[in-house]
């Protein structure tokens, strides 16, 4: 058997023995009034909630660290916040119990190791977490590029892999924003794609929800995914009801209710919702008859959660703050990160967009090269003047290329979903000035 889960189980095993001459008094207080008094050592079982889901653990209480405890299962060590059980109770474990336990686990021992063999590792076919930092504008920093390399990258160790999207975005382009639903459920076909959210605002929380799961940051503000056309101009309404109407299609792809959609578009539009107090379901309402009310429609707001609302309502699937935590949250033994390429990826992007310039003030690289490209050179005839263009415009387009579908922020948008190509213009006036020096 492998030897980490023999060591386990022998320490398991005189854990058993020994933890009542070392019991320390546990007292919680769960989050409806419940009062319940054990000790460390106890077997217990307990149903923890989860984002929207409910599970049971079953194990010994191993610590008590005040905010959360560790019961120690059969498999691993669980790390479950207070605020996040809903129901506690000791499960009666005599000590001629626990000894024969210990035996029974003693004899497992022989038993595993003489019919399981440590089973040899093939080439990079492992499972794990793939992470990409996403931090900035959709469509500015925000790409669909990356998200596809990474994906690609994961491909390569096999299907099932983790990729963990860690967004931080104030929300940017609707064009881009569609590329990246279409690309991220096709990527959800073959791997579980995570969204884990610092700031997602407008099309940073389009953009989560395109993904298989949603967890949040406690500092976490999330929504108000309104919608600007391609330059910048507030949307009509004929064009807003129909960004409503794909936002909930994305929504029921993600199995989240598409009542969420309008109240984060449009003022006018009410959520409200209800849970049951026994089976803890949430029913959705469009209008006001839910005890709990997420937008009025009267507010000079669309409607934005913050981590505490997103995880009540079922927006969300849980709230962590670190990687160990999402970890646990994601049903991982601990935080298994293959390699740093998704990082790496991030790290080598920003620096080109450093390179790239600034798209506020205008200054940087390929701002020079556009104002070269105009004529704004210093030369002593036509011909070198010429010359000095025609250099500066092949530099644009080797940036187009580089820069991709964020090339439209700097004047070097290539034409997708309809939007005017400064790629062909570029081109087009390249040629006229070769035939110019003829």
């Amino acid at each position: 058997m492998p030897c980490n889960t023999k060591i386990f189980l022998t320490f398991l095993c005189t854990c058993i023995i020994s933890l009542s001459l070392f019991a320390d008094p546990v007292t919680i207080i769960l989050k409806d009034g419940t009062l319940w008094q054990g000790e460390t050592g106890q077997h217990i079982s307990l149903i923890q909630k989860k984002g929207r889901k409910k599970v049971t653990v079953e194990g010994t209480l191993s610590r008590d660290a005040g905010t959360f405890i560790i019961v120690t299962t059969v498999l691993r060590d669980e790390l479950i916040y207070v605020r996040d059980i809903e129901s506690i109770e000791t499960q009666s474990v005599s000590s001629e119990e626990s000894v024969e336990v210990a035996e029974n686990i003693t004899a497992a021992l022989t038993t595993l190791d003489q019919v399981e063999k440590p089973k040899p590792k093939v080439g990079k076919l492992q499972k794990g977490v793939f992470l990409l930092p996403l931090d900035g504008g959709v469509g500015l920093v925000i790409r669909t590029t990356e998200i596809r390399k990474l994906a690609e990258h994961a491909d390569e160790y096999g299907p099932g892999q983790i990729i963990v999207l860690d967004i931080n975005s104030p929300g940017g382009s609707v064009l881009t924003g569609v590329q990246l639903r279409d690309l991220l459920f096709d990527i959800r076909k073959r791997h579980r794609v995570v969204a884990w959210v610092d700031r997602g605002t407008s099309g940073g929380a389009f953009l989560a929800f395109c993904c298989d799961e949603i967890y949040f940051r406690r500092s976490s503000n999330f929504g108000s995914i309104t919608m600007w056309s391609g330059n910048f101009q507030g949307a009509d309404e004929p064009e807003m009801n129909a960004w409503i109407t794909q936002l909930e299609g994305v929504l029921a792809k993600s199995s989240r209710t598409p009542l969420f959609a309008a109240p984060m578009v449009v003022f006018e539009a009410q959520l409200s919702y209800d849970i049951d107090e026994e089976t803890q379901e949430i029913t959705y309402f469009d209008n006001l008859d839910g005890e709990n009310i997420l937008s009025d429609g009267e507010s000079v707001e669309v409607l934005s959660v913050t981590a505490f609302q997103a995880e009540k309502c079922g927006l969300s699937d849980g709230t962590a703050d670190t990687e160990e935590e999402l970890a646990l949250l994601l049903d991982l033994d601990g935080w298994n990160e293959i390699d740093n390429y998704g990082r790496e990826l991030a790290e080598d992007w920003k620096a080109l967009l450093e390179r790239a310039g600034d798209t506020r003030a205008q200054t940087g690289e390929v701002f020079d090269l556009h104002r070269e490209f105009a004529g704004d050179v210093e030369a002593r005839s036509d011909g070198e003047r010429i010359m000095k263009q025609l250099k500066a415009g092949k530099a644009l387009l080797s940036w187009a290329r580089k820069l991709g579908e964020s090339g439209m922020n700097y004047g070097l948008g290539d034409g997708f979903l309809g939007q005017p190509s400064r790629v062909d213009a570029i081109k087009r006036q390249i040629k006229e000035l070769e035939h110019s020096r003829r």
